[in-house]
């Protein structure tokens, strides 16, 4: 992996900036710090003003894995297009697919409170119910790299089975099906009639964009990560106001010796 702020990827992200592309940002972890009170994540002012000011020049978008009703505040109209529920809610997603995915999270849910409620008690896991998908935090539990082993199992007797995506002290269950970050991002990409995809994200569960073979013109990952499929990092979240900042100026055309 290569970081961002190099001088090797200050030239690569500079080369991108000339393309017509999408650019897409994950949110927790991503644009917002993360922390234990997920009610309380919200963008910076600073981060808010330069990402506004990005989406004024280039097509712009949060993909995260948030509900929809729940991330639209958060973001506050700094960009125009909003893809939640890891990829499910998107603008693009047919009504029908929506109302399957609602009504299978429905019945996950009478499970898991019938069958589950005292083992994930037990465990220290919370749910969220997030309409179209679930998602079981261990973040607050007590020694929680035991609990996903044990949280697994749990989620065998959830039908139609789900897909699991797996994040920082959470699983994610979505509805069977294909969609995903990646797809979601890529199908927004087209449909904008756009080149390429620059997305940057921090989580398991970017891997889906950082994996695409077609479209995607740079992926970045918060954080370095042997494993990670993304090309280039950068190191902590506290740099993404000046990732932002020289995206702008990339696309303005301002040299770096005299932006601001």
């Amino acid at each position: 992996m290569t970081y961002l702020l190099s001088s090797e990827g200050r030239a690569a992200l500079r080369m991108v900036a000339r393309r017509p592309i999408l650019y897409a940002f994950d949110f927790d972890g991503t644009l917002a710090e993360i922390s234990p009170d997920r009610g309380a994540v919200t963008l910076s002012r600073s981060i808010h003003r330069w990402l506004t000011e990005l989406a004024k020049r280039v097509p712009c978008a949060v993909v995260s894995g948030r509900e929809l009703k729940d991330l639209t505040p958060r973001v506050n109209g700094a960009v125009p297009h909003l893809i939640g529920n890891h990829g499910l809610e998107s603008p693009l997603t047919p009504p029908d697919v929506l109302s399957r995915a609602e009504q299978i999270c429905l019945e996950w849910k009478t499970r898991v409170e019938t069958n589950l409620a005292r083992p994930l008690e037990a465990l220290g896991v919370e749910v969220e119910d997030k309409r179209y998908s679930l998602t079981f935090h261990y973040r607050n539990a007590g020694e929680s790299s035991g609990i996903r082993p044990a949280l697994l199992p749990l989620l065998d007797y959830l039908t139609p089975a789900p897909r699991c995506l797996f994040g920082k002290a959470s699983v994610n269950v979505l509805p069977p099906g294909k969609s995903a970050k990646g797809e979601a991002a890529l199908a927004l990409m087209t449909y904008l009639k756009l080149a390429g995809l620059f997305f940057i994200g921090d989580d398991e569960t970017d891997e889906d964009v950082f994996a695409l073979t077609e479209g995607l013109a740079m992926g970045v990952r918060v954080g370095w990560d042997y494993d990670s499929r993304a090309r280039y990092y950068v190191k902590h979240q506290d740099e993404m106001e000046e990732i932002i900042r020289l995206l702008v100026h990339c696309i303005d055309g301002i040299p770096e010796s005299s932006a601001s």
